[in-house]
């Protein structure tokens, strides 16, 4: 059948063995299924190892956020210390200017109260008075100006430091929900790895019990199949004889199984002996090294295993007593075969007698015994791999 056109199959006429064979292919095809999910789940597996390394990265980031806020703080802090030392220091130069106040209206006080006092005198300390208070003056604005540049700096700092800290709560809740993401994706992680042992010990045994089905170059097969063997096991029983007045003769001896054909189930296994699979697939090539093929008939695009081999094997109810041995020719992999000679206990008549005699005195005991005979037989026969291995 061409690859590529679909074929209408009627089921009622495909053989039990056929069914077995397209189960077999289903599982191959659950094998390679099993396969696929779990590469599946290995790649969903480092994509979930990217996202970690990912949020690794950003805490990395967080980390470094968190050492430029303690920077900032403390900037922040050395300024501020250095604002609260400049408003000390105008404190004191207030302090000073207002002490200089108090003595230039005392001196003013006094010049007016003592008209006795030299006017030069007390006019050349008013103006040093007067010069000292300007001068203070000028230090108090000029620690005004300081005072307002660090005021300008500790706003634009602070403004920077409640930025930083709104960034910090904004990044302490990324990192919560990054770190609920990555415990989830742990569990996940957890999870997807014990989903992936599971998988991979199903598809390892699915592996090993396909490759104990398709290791076709076994040496030693087990086998089971029907036997048609060309003699049937004696029945021996006598019944009544009569002659043409209806007289009767006597006990006449028949056996219940006629015909020369029997069937028996067969179990045993197949040893092979020459391989024949480059032949019957056109790969085996002759001295002039074109490739020696069967007659040209279309075959299947797979190519089966054949041999030669020699099969020793067991029948009936009794095993010990009922040995097939024979050559045996392995075909499509999983089928055999089987031509020989079986060789089984039977019930054979004795003292002369034969199917059709009159049985003269005693029973039918007396005239029978146990011997060995060997006959010849056919049996196709399945591997009991491929029994084991199709669908229950």
């Amino acid at each position: 059948m061409a690859s590529g056109h679909s074929q209408v199959v009627d089921t009622n006429f495909i053989s039990p063995v056929a069914i077995s064979v397209y189960d077999s292919i289903d599982d191959v095809d659950s094998l390679a299924i099993l396969r696929n999910r779990v590469e599946a789940l290995t790649r969903r597996l480092d994509s979930t190892h990217v996202a970690q390394a990912t949020l690794r990265n950003r805490m990395r980031e967080l980390v470094a956020l968190k050492d430029s806020l303690v920077y900032l703080n403390d900037l922040y802090q050395s300024e501020l210390q250095d604002k609260n030392r400049l408003m000390s220091e105008q404190v004191v130069a207030m302090q000073e200017k207002e002490r200089l106040l108090a003595e230039k209206e005392e001196l003013y006080r006094e010049a007016l109260t003592n008209s006795t006092i030299d006017r030069a005198k007390w006019e050349g300390e008013l103006k040093a008075k007067e010069a000292s208070i300007d001068a203070k003056a000028r230090e108090i604005d000029y620690l005004q100006k300081d005072i307002d540049a660090k005021e300008v700096t500790l706003r634009s700092q602070r403004e920077n430091y409640e930025h930083v800290l709104n960034e910090k709560e904004r990044y302490r809740h990324l990192v919560d929900s990054l770190q609920k993401r990555v415990n989830a994706i742990e569990i996940d992680n957890v999870r997807k790895a014990e989903e992936n042992k599971y998988l991979q010990q199903k598809a390892k045994e699915a592996e090993e019990k396909a490759a104990i089905t398709l290791n076709k170059k076994k040496k030693v097969r087990p086998i089971q199949g029907i036997a048609m063997r060309f003699f049937r096991t004696p029945d021996w029983d006598t019944r009544l004889s009569y002659n043409e007045d209806n007289t009767i003769r006597g006990a006449e001896i028949r056996n219940k199984n006629a015909g020369n054909i029997e069937f028996d189930f067969v179990t045993g296994a197949s040893v092979m002996l020459w391989d024949l699979s480059d032949y019957f697939n056109g790969t085996k090539k002759d001295s002039l090294g074109n490739p020696v093929v069967l007659p040209d008939i279309r075959r299947f695009d797979q190519k089966f295993n054949y041999d030669l081999g020699i099969y020793v094997g067991f029948g009936g109810s009794n095993l010990f007593k009922n040995f097939y041995i024979g050559p045996s020719f392995r075909f499509v992999d999983f089928f055999y075969l089987i031509m020989g000679v079986n060789v089984c206990e039977y019930e054979i008549l004795t003292g002369g007698y034969k199917e059709g005699d009159l049985l003269q005195g005693g029973s039918l005991k007396d005239i029978t015994a146990k011997s060995w005979l060997v006959k010849p037989f056919i049996a196709l026969s399945i591997d009991l791999d491929f029994l084991s291995y199709i669908k229950k």
